[in-house]
């Protein structure tokens, strides 16, 4: 009974955590530049005991929420005319400074401070191939392969890491060693929206709910069953 206790609880555990995660992809379906993640399920039980020697075959209890992966696929392009407005298309990160290092962002809603540096939202200067600020200028035109008419500066593009990259909040990313250079291209005036897709999202709402309230159900029978044990035991 026991056993069965935390079976039924895993459940409702990894129902919230899945839950999390979507309901992060849907606050963010206008989030400039973000991707949305995505999970899958192991059984709890059987992953620790297979990461320890050999697989011990397909029985086990319980579940757990795993395999949190980023999709990186290609969002939507908007097209605002704005010229510090820059658009990924294809493979490709920005590369920003922040206060705790190198960073890595998709968005490219960029703006110039009271320095005239081209930088974020949050205030994160832009980095070009060489690792300098940016600093549009009056005239600032960005060809395709992110080079800045009349300055001979290039906005640095690194490729996606094929280990993945940790999220770090504000639209920011972390990635382990240096990342060669994109194949994608830089569309000026240009926004990617986020790539959540809602009827996806929406979707596994409900199914999360269902989950949810089939683990929490399955619990409660489990707790009514131990009561009923106990009391049993009482009498004897």
């Amino acid at each position: 009974m026991i056993r069965g206790f935390y079976t039924a609880l895993s459940g409702v555990v990894a129902a919230m955590t899945r839950q999390d995660v979507v309901a992060d992809n849907i606050a963010n379906a206008n989030t400039v530049g973000f991707k949305q993640s995505q999970t899958s399920q192991t059984d709890y039980e059987m992953g620790i005991m297979n990461s320890l020697g050999p697989e011990l075959g397909l029985l086990g209890t319980g579940t757990t929420a795993s395999g949190l992966k980023l999709d990186i696929s290609q969002g939507p392009i908007e097209v605002t005319g704005k010229e510090t407005d820059l658009a990924i298309q294809g493979d490709g990160l920005f590369v920003v400074r922040t206060g705790n290092g190198v960073a890595y962002t998709r968005a490219g809603d960029f703006v110039t401070d009271a320095t005239g540096t081209l930088v974020t939202e949050q205030g994160y200067p832009v980095l070009d191939i060489n690792g300098h600020t940016i600093q549009p200028g009056q005239t600032f035109t960005v060809a395709k392969d992110g080079t800045i008419s009349g300055t001979g500066q290039r906005i640095a593009l690194v490729a996606w890491p094929a280990g993945g990259a940790t999220r770090l909040g504000q639209n920011l990313y972390a990635a382990a060693g240096n990342l060669p250079p994109a194949t994608g291209q830089i569309g000026q005036g240009q926004l990617e929206g986020s790539n959540t897709d809602m009827a996806l999202a929406m979707t596994q709402v409900i199914e999360e709910e269902r989950d949810f309230q089939m683990s929490a159900r399955a619990l409660s029978l489990q707790d009514n069953t131990l009561n009923d044990a106990t009391q049993l035991g009482r009498l004897h």
